[in-house]
């Protein structure tokens, strides 16, 4: 185990010293490669993990874990967001296009994506609805 009470890997993903366990997000930690726990790691890590397991079905070779970040963004409110990526950093109303846009195109289907975006446009109009906080 390491410090932060989470599972020791190497950068396979596999537990150290051990070929059947494998961890991945929050709950590992590889050896002097210590990675953020945020969605973008736990994504790449899960998409890694995918391939790995499917390559060392078909006895093919595993390339170890390498993460890349394509950066941060947040929204602070009042249609207001930061961005810091590789190629630039923004702030403000622009950004906070971006992050709506880059968000929208996450989700997972395309009616996902027409709910969201008829959320935002009502919230857009309306404002949004505190009824039912108290």
């Amino acid at each position: 185990m390491a410090d932060n009470r989470s599972l020791l890997m190497n950068t396979f993903d596999l537990g150290e010293g051990r070929q059947d366990i494998y961890a991945i997000g929050d709950c590992s930690h590889i050896q002097n490669n210590p990675l953020p726990c945020t969605a973008q790691v736990a994504d790449r890590a899960g998409q890694y993990l995918a391939k790995s397991l499917s390559s060392s079905a078909k006895d093919k070779a595993i390339e170890p874990f390498a993460f890349h970040s394509m950066g941060m963004l947040a929204y602070v409110g009042e249609r207001r967001a930061l961005a810091d990526t590789p190629s630039f950093k923004l702030g403000g109303f622009y950004s906070w296009l971006f992050w709506r846009s880059v968000y929208a195109t996450r989700l997972s289907s395309w009616r996902l994506r027409l709910q969201v975006l008829m959320d935002w446009t009502k919230t857009f109009l309306f404002g949004r609805d505190t009824s039912r906080f108290g």
